[in-house]
């Protein structure tokens, strides 16, 4: 099981996932008014509700740890942090591919892409403060503050043209199970990036041990 499980899997692991969720993205089945275009809303829905909760579980870690102290509690909430800001990127893309699609321009002044420009620019940089702050407490709470924005900004966030959602409401069974496959392809794919850094934590701090 550790070896199923362990360090060298990693990269094969995210890598027959990515095909999964391209295999599954293509063999999906399509709504009628959107056609096409709902195959980059199925990854582009996954993806963005992964990652909203690595952010909050990121945040929640180093909520805790500023009460605990313990170490792995931080470690956690720092790798969880990078995961969601390595898939934030995913994210974007998909993001505005789905927009020009389904919209045929990107509507700035649609509430959800104000708030995904928020996101954007608040996240990174508390991410750059905590490298150069260099505080274990001072980042954890920095993941807190993010999280608990990002929360804030997602709830009040209104509705224009994005729909609340487009496919939970379709009532398509194909629609829906194709979706939750994704979203659990995205969320698996998430976990081996955050182990994967995590195994590369570990050996960095046993590469400094070993050193004089």
């Amino acid at each position: 099981m550790k070896t199923l499980l362990g360090p060298k899997l990693v990269i094969p692991s995210l890598i027959i996932l990515a095909i999964l969720i391209v295999g599954v993205t293509l063999l999906a089945p399509t709504d009628k008014t959107l056609g096409e275009a709902t195959r980059m809303v199925y990854v582009h829905g996954s993806i963005i509700r992964v990652v909203l909760g690595t952010f909050l579980l990121s945040g929640l870690l180093g909520l805790i740890y500023l009460f605990s102290k313990k170490t792995a509690l931080y470690e956690w909430s720092r790798i969880v942090q990078i995961t969601s800001l390595l898939l934030w990127l995913p994210y974007l893309i998909t993001a505005l591919i789905s927009t020009l699609q389904t919209w045929g321009a990107i509507a700035w002044f649609e509430p959800r892409w104000l708030v995904t420009m928020q996101i954007s620019v608040i996240a990174p940089l508390a991410f750059i403060i905590s490298l150069v702050v260099k505080n274990r407490s001072i980042t954890a709470a920095l993941n807190a503050v993010v999280a608990a924005t990002i929360f804030i900004l997602t709830r009040s966030a209104g509705l224009v043209l994005h729909p609340i959602d487009p496919i939970g409401t379709s009532g398509n069974a194909g629609i829906i199970g194709a979706y939750v496959i994704l979203l659990v392809l995205c969320a698996l794919f998430a976990v081996q990036i955050a182990r994967g850094l995590r195994f590369w934590q570990q050996a960095r701090l046993v590469k400094e041990k070993v050193q004089p």
